[in-house]
């Protein structure tokens, strides 16, 4: 029975390729497969003609025997169609959409023998061939909706109009994609509805990229489950629109703030007054009994009017072909600007042209006294011209800076390696190896005081200089300054005189270390530019003005030196100046010294004033407000200084761990650490630091120095999990930053990862054995 119905099967085969190979109807036969309870599950493809396999971009071979959801695949409608004219007997006409071709076909089947039926195709889009044309004339862009599953097909044309670079999207994948996601919920609306009842759906936007879009769909034609909508781009047309709104409500403005207007026809030469104030009538007129004829009110005007020199420039602007060309060449609104006279007074006038909208060949013209405004831009250009002087100024200043500042580096940098050399080189001479390293302490200091110099600088430009109050006695500081001085000017043969007995209240509240810059920068400037002979006084003292609990000192710095000239007083405090008179290039310094007091002076609200002859001398005077210290605060600072003065020497039997990653630096801060006494242990990052102190017995270490930057674990994070350890000494560990970042930003991070104080490299032996001192408990 079966090698008979396939005899009969082959049979059939041969018939329909002789009948349909040839047709250029897509036609086909399909084998309706069933279940055991006589349910269809799938198709199968028993003959395709060549018309049919192309619709496909398939072989016929490859599709013979296919099941039909190779073709087919999400539209179960083809199977029930199918299955109806297969086992029913029926012809089925319906329409449908292939996921896969995405492509919208009009479908007939019909039964050829029980199980069996055949099917043939028309691609709807062949339906608009003939209107297309048309629809590309006028700008529109057909597609296709369809009802049931909600899906759109853009034809190429509907495709460019709404820029969606598919012909096959969803309804809202294309709401979205023209209007916008918030722009297109309104449409969306309004197409649900379209499912529901037969009216008409219109619908005009702006997309998100500026063009305008009209989208038009209703329910007319043949087909129940398809309707068919157009897409336009209008986006000319309404910016036609729009322009022209935008020329009247220029129009209206201009005459709203009182401008003189005119109406010019530039075919005819006509000229009318569009609107003018009595106000400025006078003041603006154009036209008088010459009204009607745009070249010669033109030419009296500016004969009568416009300043002699102007003339001939503003003939050449607004004469009526100067006025085409310029439209003609895509300026729709410019304008000219002259002196204009009135009396004897020259003002300054600007005239505007605008063009309507085309075809239009009016123009308007518009005249306001802008005087005011010019003498405005006058103004400003002459700022602008200062501001680029004094930027130019600054930066020759800041390149002779640069060169000056590889002089400066060099210079200790050569000191520190050949006395380094010098050193290694005469090992047995122990005088001469000491020589060496004093010159070598000497070098790297001056070294670090030109760093420090810059990084002040840039604290101050940032606003991230940080002050730190503290009793502050101006007789010790002043002592300080004499001996800090003292034998530099003995040895070059100066008299340094200081004298503190104009002081009444010598203890006061400020910031030590920025009262000693100040101090250091002014007398160390004395002593660098006064030759030998010479003689400087420093004078402390006070003034009877100030508020209750303040006291007002005046620190005057005298010499005797080179001086300095009118014009270089002028920029002492700008950044990287130098005196001009050659002193400089025989002195070493960065041209910082002066930019950074005067910051300092100003933020502790004082000010400083510089008299200087050249040839005579400099006298520096500086004005401070300073808060008194009161009694409590004195005892508070005189019982510090003496634990400090007293605070011990040995600390034997006391561990430390050292955490650097930098060789050289951890064997230097050891060796110190060593020669007070201290047990040392090494950490080379921050994890093996935490991995130490978590395998020794709680407060084994009595200190910890850390290093702030390591690469595998910096010391702020170090911290943190130092402190976050379940042991008893985890919180009261002193934990002391070291670090080489010298701006506020460090001092905050160390602050906020909970260690107990930070110092600074170089490091400072004294400082750091009596913060040591300060936070180890006796042993």
């Amino acid at each position: 029975m079966i090698c008979q119905w396939e005899r009969t099967m082959d049979e059939m085969l041969q018939v329909w390729a002789m009948t349909f190979d040839r047709s250029p109807q897509p036609f086909g036969i399909v084998e309706v497969l069933v279940d055991d309870d006589g349910r269809p599950y799938d198709a199968a493809y028993r003959y395709l003609n060549p018309a049919m396999a192309a619709v496909t971009d398939h072989t016929v071979e490859e599709l013979t025997g296919a099941l039909m959801y190779l073709m087919w695949g999400g539209d179960p409608t083809w199977l029930e169609h199918f299955y109806e004219a297969a086992f029913a007997d029926r012809v089925v006409q319906f329409e449908t959409l292939s996921d896969m071709l995405q492509q919208f076909f009009r479908a007939e089947a019909f039964p050829v023998a029980p199980g069996l039926c055949g099917f043939t195709l028309q691609d709807v889009t062949s339906w608009i061939v003939p209107a297309q044309r048309s629809l590309d004339k006028a700008g529109a862009g057909l597609f296709f909706y369809d009802m049931r599953y909600r899906q759109l097909l853009l034809t190429d044309s509907a495709r460019e109009q709404s820029g969606v670079d598919t012909n096959y999207i969803s309804l809202p994948e294309f709401i979205e994609l023209t209007f916008g996601a918030t722009a297109g919920d309104d449409l969306l609306r309004q197409m649900e509805n379209f499912l529901d009842d037969q009216t008409s759906l219109y619908q005009e936007g702006q997309l998100p990229d500026g063009r305008w879009l009209r989208i038009s769909l209703d329910h007319t034609g043949h087909s129940e489950r398809f309707a068919y909508g157009f897409v336009e781009d209008f986006t000319r047309t309404k910016q036609a629109e729009q322009k022209s709104e935008q020329y009247v409500e220029v129009i209206d403005s201009l005459g709203a703030e009182n401008f003189a207007l005119y109406l010019v026809d530039l075919e005819t030469n006509e000229l009318e007054v569009y609107r003018r104030g009595a106000d400025n009538a006078t003041q603006f007129a154009l036209i008088s009994e010459q009204e009607g004829d745009y070249p010669v009110a033109m030419e009296r005007y500016i004969d009568t009017y416009v300043v002699e020199e102007d003339r001939a420039r503003v003939r050449a602007e607004v004469g009526p072909d100067a006025l085409w060309r310029r439209l003609a060449e895509g300026d729709a609104d410019f304008s000219v600007g002259y002196r204009r006279l009135f009396g004897d007074e020259e003002q300054y006038v600007e005239l505007r042209i605008i063009r309507l909208p085309r075809p239009s060949s009016k123009v308007i013209l518009a005249a306001r006294n802008v005087t005011a405004e010019m003498r405005e831009q006058l103004l400003q250009k002459l700022a602008l011209q200062n501001a680029l002087d004094l930027a130019e100024h600054a930066s020759r200043a800041k390149s002779t800076f640069l060169t000056n500042m590889s002089h400066d580096f060099r210079t200790p940098m050569n000191s520190i390696s050949g006395f380094a050399s010098i050193a290694l080189d005469h090992l047995n001479d122990t005088d001469r190896v000491r020589d060496c390293l004093r010159k070598i302490m000497v070098s790297s200091d001056h070294l670090l005081s030109l760093v420090n110099d810059i990084l002040d600088v840039s604290r101050i430009e940032s606003g991230k200089l940080s002050f730190n109050e503290d009793v502050v006695d101006l007789a010790e500081a002043a002592e300080e300054v004499a001996a800090m001085f003292g034998d530099k000017a003995e040895a070059s043969g100066i008299d340094l005189t200081v004298s503190t007995s104009g002081l009444s209240h010598s203890r006061v509240v400020t910031d030590p270390l920025r009262l000693s810059q100040v101090l250091v920068n002014t007398v160390g400037n004395a002593v660098k530019f006064t030759p030998a002979g010479g003689l400087i006084t420093v004078t402390f003292s006070e003034s009877g003005e100030a508020p209750r609990g303040f006291g007002s000192y005046v620190i005057t710095v005298s010499d005797t030196g080179c001086g300095m000239t009118p014009e270089f007083l002028d920029r002492i405090f700008l950044p990287f100046e130098r005196d001009g008179l050659g002193y400089a290039n025989r002195t070493e310094g960065t041209g910082l010294g002066m930019t950074i007091t005067k910051s300092l002076v100003d933020l502790m609200g004082g000010e400083i004033q510089v008299e200087s002859t050249v040839g005579r001398g400099s006298t520096f005077t500086i004005t401070l407000p300073l808060r008194l210290a009161s009694p409590e605060e004195v005892s508070r600072e005189e019982a510090r200084s003496s634990a400090t003065d007293e605070c011990r020497r040995d600390f034997t039997g006391c561990k430390v761990l050292v955490v650097d990653d930098d060789d050289l630096s951890r064997e230097i801060l050891m060796e110190i650490l060593k020669d007070y006494g201290f047990a040392v242990e090494e950490a080379r990052d921050g994890d093996a630091a935490v991995r130490k102190v978590a395998s020794v017995v709680p407060f084994y270490y009595d200190a910890v120095l850390m290093d702030m930057r390591m690469p595998r674990m910096d010391g702020d994070e170090a911290t943190r999990e130092i402190r976050a350890l379940d042991r008893p000494d985890a919180a009261s560990l002193p934990i002391i930053a070291e670090t080489a970042d010298a701006f506020e930003e460090g001092q905050r991070r160390a602050r906020e990862a909970g260690m107990t104080a930070l110092t600074t490299k170089p490091l400072n032996t004294h400082a750091l054995i009596a913060l040591l001192a300060e936070h180890i408990s006796e042993k």
